[in-house]
C-alpha cells in the first residue's frame, strides 16, 4: 500500500538550496516620558477636566494642534488613545521582528548541526536548547514562528524541513498540554528527526523521477540510520534517537521500519509523524504547488486518519490554524486583509484587518471584520507579503 506520507517523503528529497539573507539587527529607541505643563492646563477648554488628564500613568505633551482639535470637538481622551495605539503598533512590530529572528537563529543552528554530522563531528546541542527555551518560555512567539514556517522559502529545504517540523510539533505539543520539559524534548527531537537522510546518496536525494523499488527501500532505511547516528552522538538523550527511529511508524501498524502499533510508538514520534507530512504538503515542490494549511489538513484527515493518533489529529485541527496570525489573505470580495485574531472553534473564519480594497487600493484607517459574524464573506487564498499590491 502506497501512503500519502510515502509520496511526501519522496517529495522532500527535492532540494532547493540558496543563501539566506541576513537580517539587520533590531535597534531599540529610548522612550522619553512626555509632560504636561501648567500653561497647557490653563488653555484646555471644551469641557476637558483636569482629573481626566491626571488619570493616566504617563502624562502627555499638549501642542497647538491638540487645542485646535479640542475646539473642533475632538475629545482629549481620544487623542491620548490614538497616541497609545500608535506606540503599541510600533512595539508589536518590533516584537514580531524579534520572534522572526529566533526562527533565523534556529535555522542557522540546524544548518550547523547537519554540516558537523556530515563531517563526522558531534554538534553541541546547548545553543539549540537555549533557542528552544526562548520559544517554550514565550508561547506568544509560536504564532509568529508558525507564520514564518508556513511561508518560508528560498532556503536549504533539508534544513528548513527540520525547523518547520519543530515549530509545528511545538504547536501540537502545546495543544496536548505538554509541560516545559516535554516541549523542549519534543522540539529537539523534531528538529533532528530526519538525521538518517544524511546517509541517503545524493543520486537518490536529488532524483526528480520516480524512485525505483531498490531506491525507495533504501530511502525507507533512513529511520534506522538516524537512530544509529543519534544514539551514538547523544546517549544521554535517548528520546532523540527513539523519535528518529519511529517517526515513520503508524498507529495502525502499517508504518516502518518496525511496524509498531498504537502506544508502542513514542508520543513525540506520533506528533512528528503527522507534522512531517503536513510540512511537506504546505511547501512547494518542483512537480506541484504548495497546499494551503487547511487543504493539507483535509488531505491528511481524509487519506490517513487511521494512520495517526486521534489525540494528535484533534490537536492538529485546533492548533495548526488554517491561516496563521499576521498572515495575509484574499476574500471572495477580492479585498485583502491581515489575520489579527484566531478562533480555534472557527479556524477558517478568523478576525481580519482589511488592508486593500477589491481594486488593490490601500484602505485608510482600520477596518476590522470578524468572519464568523459575516457569513457572506470567506477566504479564498493566502498571499505572501511580497505579493501584496504596491
Amino acid at each position: 500500500m502506497v501512503r500519502l506520507s510515502d509520496i511526501i517523503k519522496q517529495d522532500t528529497l527535492k532540494k532547493s538550496v540558496s543563501e539566506q539573507e541576513k537580517r539587520p539587527e533590531i535597534l531599540k529607541e529610548d522612550k522619553k516620558e512626555e509632560t504636561v505643563d501648567h500653561d497647557s492646563f490653563n488653555k484646555i477648554e471644551a469641557g476637558v477636566q483636569f482629573k481626566d488628564m491626571a488619570m493616566g500613568k504617563k502624562e502627555e505633551t499638549i501642542d497647538q494642534n491638540t487645542f485646535e482639535q479640542l475646539e473642533a470637538g475632538v475629545q482629549f481622551k481620544d487623542i491620548i488613545t490614538e497616541k497609545k495605539e500608535i506606540a503599541k503598533k510600533a512595539e508589536d512590530k518590533e516584537r514580531l521582528k524579534q520572534y522572526e529572528k529566533i526562527y533565523d537563529n534556529i535555522y542557522e543552528f540546524a544548518k550547523g548541526v547537519i554540516t558537523a554530522i556530515k563531517a563526522g563531528g558531534k554538534p553541541e546541542l546547548s545553543q539549540g536548547f537555549k533557542l528552544i527555551e526562548q520559544i517554550v518560555d514565550n508561547t506568544e512567539s509560536l504564532d509568529i514562528l508558525y507564520k514564518k514556517a508556513i511561508y518560508s522559502k528560498g532556503l536549504d529545504t533539508t534544513v528548513l524541513h527540520g525547523v518547520n517540523v519543530m515549530v509545528y510539533a511545538l504547536k501540537i505539543g502545546q495543544g496536548l498540554g505538554f509541560n516545559r520539559k516535554q516541549l523542549i524534548e519534543l522540539a529537539t527531537a523534531s528538529l533532528m528527526h530526519d538525521t538518517g537522510m544524511l546517509r541517503i546518496p545524493d543520486s537518490i536525494v536529488n532524483k526528480t523521477e520516480k524512485l525505483t523499488d531498490e531506491e525507495f527501500n533504501l530511502l525507507k532505511r533512513h529511520p534506522i540510520f538516524g537512530h544509529e547516528i543519534l544514539s551514538k552522538l547523544y546517549p544521554e538523550y535517548p528520546w532523540i534517537a527513539e523519535v528518529a527511529l519511529q517517526e515513520q511508524e503508524r498507529v495502525d501498524g502499517l508504518g516502518y521500519p518496525q511496524g509498531l502499533k498504537g502506544d508502542e510508538i513514542h508520543i513525540y514520534a506520533k506528533i512528528v509523524a503527522v507534522v512531517d507530512v503536513y510540512e511537506a504538503l504546505t511547501h512547494q515542490r518542483p512537480q506541484r504547488k504548495r497546499y494551503l494549511p487547511n487543504e493539507a489538513v483535509k488531505m491528511i484527515v481524509q487519506k490517513e486518519r487511521d494512520s495517526f493518533d486521534k489525540k494528535v489529529i484533534k490537536a492538529m485541527l485546533t492548533k495548526l490554524s488554517a491561516f496563521p496570525l499576521y498572515s495575509y489573505i484574499r476574500l471572495n470580495s477580492k479585498a485583502i486583509g491581515m489575520v489579527i485574531e484566531l478562533d480555534e472553534l472557527s479556524p477558517l473564519r478568523p478576525t481580519l484587518q482589511i488592508i486593500f480594497d477589491d481594486k488593490g487600493r490601500k484602505i485608510a484607517g482600520e477596518k476590522i471584520i470578524k468572519l464568523k459574524d459575516t457569513p457572506l464573506l470567506y477566504i479564498t487564498d493566502s498571499i505572501d507579503e511580497e505579493n501584496l499590491p504596491k
